[in-house]
């Protein structure tokens, strides 16, 4: 399991992000970015959410 804070990432979220693989993880957060009106992902803002995802042991 891999989850993100997504507030370490995207100002004004406060959704922690789960899911079983990092890929899915990257792509919500991709998601719920724009949701919020962030209007184009930056290659320093992919950066942040591959380096903020973390892997949780169950």
């Amino acid at each position: 399991m891999y989850e993100l804070d997504c507030a370490e990432v995207i100002p004004g979220c406060a959704r922690v992000i789960r899911a079983e693989s990092r890929v899915e993880v990257i792509r919500r957060a991709v998601v719920q970015a724009k949701q919020l009106g962030v209007e184009q992902i930056t290659p320093s803002m992919m950066d942040a959410f591959r380096d903020k995802t973390k892997e949780r042991l169950n």
